[in-house]
This record gives C-alpha cells, structure tokens and sequence, in this order.
C-alpha cells in the first residue's frame, strides 16, 4: 500500500493548532527535499497565507468555481520547494463548493505535479467542511490540544470520522511542556537537560562535601586512637588518604552508561512519550 500524499489535518474545535502543525509538516516536508504544496481549504476563517506573508486575493474557492489553469493561482512561498494555494474569496456557502466534483479534479492534477499536498481545513465538529475534505484525500491527521480537547470530544470526532469512514493515519498532541517530554529525565538531549545537569552537579558536590566531613572524622578518630594505646602516630596526610581510600568508592555505573548521564534504578518509574489514545 502506498504511503499518503494528499494528507488533511483538522482538529475537533478551534484554537487546537491544527493551522500552525499543517504549516510547519508542510515546511518539513519542502525542507527534506519533497515537492510540497499546503492549501488553505479553510474558506470560513483563512490563515495560512498570513504565516507564509503571501496576499489573498485569490485561491482555492476561486479556482474552484473557474475553469482557470491552476498554475496561475499558486504562490511561492520563501522556503524552497513549498508552493502554497490560500483559500481564496469566503463564498455564499462553503459547502458547495467543497462538494464540487471540480475539488477532486483540482487534487488529482495537483497530486500529479507536487510529492505531496498538506490541506488545512476548518474544525471537525462545527462545520461539514472537514467531512467533505476528507472523502478526496489520502489521510487525515487530528490535532489535539493538551488541557483542552476532553475525551468527549475525540469519542464526538471518533464517531464523526467512523461514520465518514475516514483514513485516520494518526493524532498530533499540541501545546506540550518540555517537563511532560521524556527527555526531561536527564538523559542528556531535552531542553532541559541542563537544569537536570545543574540539580545533579550540585546533588554530587553535597555527596563529595559529605564524604569528606567522614573522612575528616574518621581521620581524628585514628589520630586518637594511636596516641591513646602508644601506637605510632600516622601522618596527617597519610591518614586522610588511607582514609580516602576506604570511605571513597568510585560510583556503581550500569555497562550501558555512559559517563556524564544520571543512573536511574531498575524501580523507578520508566519514562514514557506523550502519546494520544482515541478513545472506544
């Protein structure tokens, strides 16, 4: 089976980010190489074109409703290899025109010239315009929005979707801090690793000061000791290296760590992605 090319992101209602991930896949994409077009198909609240400072005076639903060559009605954008179509003119009503045989005819063409092709539509679950999008793309991604898209919500746009029968090739969970990323945990790639490194620098000094207030200690005590039964006093220096020795150990490092990297015992929590889970 052949991977997606024409693929829709939408999201169950606004203000989730559906806009913002459909730009940056779409500048991904263009940046590895790939022929990339993203069309604003967003005829109700347009935004692509404002993120790319291009002009909307006309697109989608004007070539829609034209016979025009769609040549003419697509704009470069300043990162290479990505091509953007806005939305056009807002129409009377949308959903005529999204329904238009002319849209499929107009993806067919475009999939023919271009790797792949990003679609941005308007939310799921307040207009159908998503519903019709989606019967004339490969797959349809679901932005949700962490602290605000509920489980109702994604069982509302899991209905939705089931009904449109829908290819749901995946889920992107937005808006998450770096402390929910699992490379928060000190293994030295996250953001912040370094406030993980600096805690850990300073948990090892106040271990190395401890020890040494031990080995100071213990160091007396063998002082006294020798003075007390007539034993030959041991050199002060001598005393807190022997002493070194004993209460200094190197640190017990698992095979597979490497220096530098914070050791987590076997019973602690493991760390696990953030990941999104439709629910039945």
């Amino acid at each position: 089976e052949s991977p997606p090319y024409t693929i829709m992101f939408t999201s169950s209602l606004p203000d989730e980010g559906k806009t913002t991930i459909s730009v940056n896949t779409a500048v991904a994409m263009a940046m590895s190489g790939a022929k990339t077009l993203i069309i604003d198909a967003d005829m109700r609240n347009p935004s692509v074109h404002l993120l790319y400072n291009l002009t909307n005076t006309h697109g989608l639903s004007d070539l829609i409703s034209s016979a025009g060559d769609w040549h003419t009605f697509i704009m470069k954008s300043k990162v290479p290899n990505l091509s953007v179509l806005s939305a056009g003119r807002k129409p009377m009503n949308p959903v005529k025109f999204l329904s238009s045989p002319r849209l499929k005819e107009l993806l067919s063409a475009l999939s023919r010239e271009f790797d792949y092709i990003v679609i941005d539509s308007p939310p799921l679950l307040l207009v159908p315009d998503a519903q019709i999008i989606s019967a004339d793309v490969d797959g349809v991604v679901l932005v949700v929005r962490k602290g605000k898209t509920t489980t109702k919500i994604l069982k509302d746009s899991k209905a939705l979707f089931t009904h449109a029968n829908v290819n749901l090739i995946g889920a992107v969970l937005n808006a998450v801090n770096d402390k929910d990323s699992v490379y928060a945990y000190g293994y030295g790639y996250g953001v912040s690793d370094s406030s993980a490194s600096r805690a850990s620098h300073d948990k090892l000094s106040a271990k190395e000061k401890s020890a040494r207030r031990r080995s100071l200690k213990k160091t007396i005590k063998i002082k006294e000791s020798s003075s007390a039964h007539g034993k030959p006093r041991v050199p002060e220096s001598r005393a807190v290296r022997q002493s070194t020795r004993v209460t200094e150990c190197p640190p017990v490092m698992d095979s597979m760590t490497r220096p530098g990297h914070e050791v987590i015992s076997s019973d602690r929590n493991k760390a696990t992605a953030p990941r999104v889970s439709i629910p039945e």
